[in-house]
């Protein structure tokens, strides 16, 4: 009889612990799943761009870039208060932020200059590029139905000089004109696309 009730009180612990697992399996199962999002370069001409032997082209060398610490993370971050932010876990990052900056800056300022010699700082050495661009960024954010902000304070170097031919602090905000994390994204978009035309503008000017 003892034996019984014991296998009874067993076989009910099973079952319990049976439910327990499906409900947890059916609310993992249930949970969003993530959306990835990345900067993306200009649009416009995508021409492939080369040279040849002896052929003299502008080169820049883009970097050290450096971002926030509450920015070195996968996931999006908003503006939810005065002092306060909001980081989503469901909607993030496909790369680093720093990757991405790094990225579409490159990718901007050849198609501007229309020069292949634009190089990322942090994958090797090139020291004779003709100009540095070294930058860091203090904010790059945004409110969810307010302005998307990229606030950078920066310095353009020529070869061979001793200090920088250009310091500036500059300050870049778009309103986010769409809902969700895709409007935002649109935003932080545009305004690295008015930075990558600022620091072209700048290159530009510096030109014998």
């Amino acid at each position: 009889m003892m034996a019984l009730k014991r296998f009874r009180r067993e076989c009910s612990v099973w079952v319990l612990l049976s439910v327990l697992g499906v409900m947890l399996v059916g609310c993992a199962g249930s949970s969003g799943s993530s959306t990835f999002y990345m900067l993306r370069s200009m649009e416009g001409s995508q021409e492939s761009l080369s040279t040849t032997d002896g052929e003299k082209t502008m080169s820049v060398l883009v970097g050290p870039i450096t971002l926030p610490g509450y920015l070195d993370r996968n996931q999006m971050v908003t503006v939810a208060g005065k002092n306060e932010m909001a980081l989503d876990e469901f909607n993030r990052w496909a790369e680093s932020l720093r990757d991405g900056f790094y990225r579409v800056l490159q990718e901007d300022l050849s198609t501007l200059l229309g020069t292949p010699d634009v190089y990322r700082y942090d994958r090797g050495e090139f020291s004779a590029a003709d100009y540095q661009v070294v930058i860091d960024v203090t904010r790059f954010d945004a409110l969810s139905k307010g302005d998307a902000v990229l606030t950078a304070f920066w310095t353009l170097t020529e070869k061979d000089a001793d200090t920088p031919g250009v310091t500036r602090k500059s300050v870049f905000r778009v309103p986010v004109s769409a809902t969700g994390f895709s409007g935002i994204v649109d935003a932080q978009n545009q305004t690295l696309t008015e930075f990558s035309h600022e620091i072209a503008e700048a290159i530009q000017s510096s030109q014998p």
